[in-house]
This record gives C-alpha cells, sequence and structure tokens, in this order.
C-alpha cells in the first residue's frame, strides 16, 4: 500500500483525506479519555475543527455526480453542519444528556 493517489490529488481531497484521517484518530482517543478535563475539552475542540474542515471540504469534491454536482454522500456532510454545532452546544451548557446524542 502506498500513499502516492492520496498525495498526487487534488489539495481538496488531500485536506479532506486527512482531516478525516485525524479525526478518526482524535475520535479514538477522545473516547477512550477522561471526560470533563482540560485535555478532554481541548481534544474535542480539535476533533469538532477536523469534523467541520472534513465536511465543508467534502463540498468541493464532485468526482460522485448523481444530482448534478452532487452524491449521496453530501447528505452526510449537511447531517454534519447541523448536528456538530448541536452537539459543542451541548457540551458547552454541560448537557452530558443531549451532548452524548448527537
Amino acid at each position: 500500500m502506498t500513499l502516492a493517489p492520496l498525495l498526487n490529488a487534488p489539495p481538496v481531497i488531500q485536506i479532506h483525506a486527512f482531516a478525516a484521517i485525524a479525526a478518526f484518530a482524535i475520535g479514538l482517543v477522545q473516547l477512550s479519555a477522561p471526560k470533563g478535563t482540560i485535555p478532554h475539552r481541548l481534544i474535542g475542540w480539535s476533533w469538532a475543527t477536523l469534523m467541520l474542515t472534513v465536511a465543508i471540504s467534502s463540498f468541493f469534491i464532485h468526482i460522485i455526480r448523481l444530482w448534478g454536482p452532487w452524491s449521496p454522500i453530501h447528505l452526510l456532510s449537511i447531517l454534519v453542519l447541523v448536528t456538530l454545532p448541536l452537539a459543542v452546544w451541548r457540551a458547552r451548557q454541560h448537557d452530558v444528556r443531549r451532548h452524548r446524542t448527537r
């Protein structure tokens, strides 16, 4: 396996892929770390920023075109753009029960 195809891809695809990989890795750390601590909050902000980057960058990728320039995966990006701010807001309100459901 080689990273050559990714490294030769357009910059938006590189940004999207590396942000997604980083968000996945940070998400694993976040889920296993103690909750409510300062590192948990910093990692959470990092994860949220990476997820926002993944969602926004997806709108500039138009390889699969089912509905004009869009594909079903763009619906997931819309879902992330709606639920991510809600999850952050719930976390900032210390509403743990609703924060976990977002």
